[in-house]
């Protein structure tokens, strides 16, 4: 059971990430929030390379669950993450 458990924190977590990045690009490409709760904020800082690499383990998620409409979002917020510096 313990396999099902990290499988549905892991969507969980995949899920809300999408989320959050897709909910407002502009805002998104500025301060690249990846999860948010009451308590806590993870962001990712602009210009460390990193922003692109979180979105293709997103894209790669969700090509797994066969989510394509949620990969081409994300492909279009990857190419304005990488316009802007990532």
């Amino acid at each position: 059971m313990e396999g099902i458990d990290e499988g549905t924190e892991r969507d969980s977590l995949m899920r809300s990430s999408y989320y959050t990045i897709t909910s407002n690009f502009t805002k998104t490409v500025n301060w690249f929030v990846v999860y948010k709760d009451n308590k806590n904020t993870i962001d990712i800082p602009h210009g460390i390379g990193q922003r692109s690499m979180f979105i293709d383990l997103l894209i790669g998620y969700f090509i797994e669950l066969e989510e394509y409409e949620k990969c081409n979002k994300l492909s279009k917020l990857r190419e304005l993450v990488i316009m802007a510096g990532d």
